[in-house]
């Protein structure tokens, strides 16, 4: 596949993460970034997300929401400013993929913005009815925490593994 085409299939692989996720995305992503030799050669969304400030501003966020997503006292998801930071979430993780691969980066950040609020939808319409019984909850919480990883590595590496 062409380089456009797969950086497509990541920003919707990691959109689909920032639905789930919202900080999971940019924290593999910036990781992910940060690895690449070719960095200095990228866009200014790659090389902004890229950044070790960058990196260390959001490991703890990321910890954090995984935490605290299982908590029965953690937000709606789709709630309005919710979905609003999902989309921003993974418009601009698809934006920095896209910039890394000196793509353009407009339909990318729409795919992966449009992702985001689909899968925060279709994720929260899976987990609500369990909301009440902690435990399930919880394990369900840590099944979407094993999707989203398994989905962000696998979008990642589609986008950012040929040079």
């Amino acid at each position: 596949m062409s380089t456009s085409s797969n950086v497509l299939w990541g920003a919707l692989a990691l959109g689909l993460v920032t639905g789930m996720r919202s900080m999971l995305a940019p924290t593999l992503t910036s990781r992910a970034l940060a690895a690449r030799d070719d960095i200095d050669e990228a866009g200014e969304p790659a090389r902004t997300l890229a950044a070790h400030r960058t990196r260390q501003f959001l490991m703890p966020l990321a910890a954090g929401e995984l935490l605290g997503d299982k908590m029965t006292f953690a937000p709606d998801r789709t709630i309005l400013p919710s979905m609003a930071f999902r989309a921003l979430s993974g418009g601009v993780t698809a934006a920095a993929l896209a910039s890394a691969r000196q793509q353009p980066i407009g339909l990318p950040m729409l795919i992966g913005a449009s992702a985001a609020l689909v899968a925060s939808k279709v994720g929260l319409s899976l987990r609500k009815p369990h909301q009440a019984r902690p435990l399930t909850n919880a394990a369900l919480g840590l099944a979407e925490d094993c999707l989203a990883l398994v989905i962000g590595n696998a979008g990642l590496q589609r986008a950012l593994g040929e040079r």
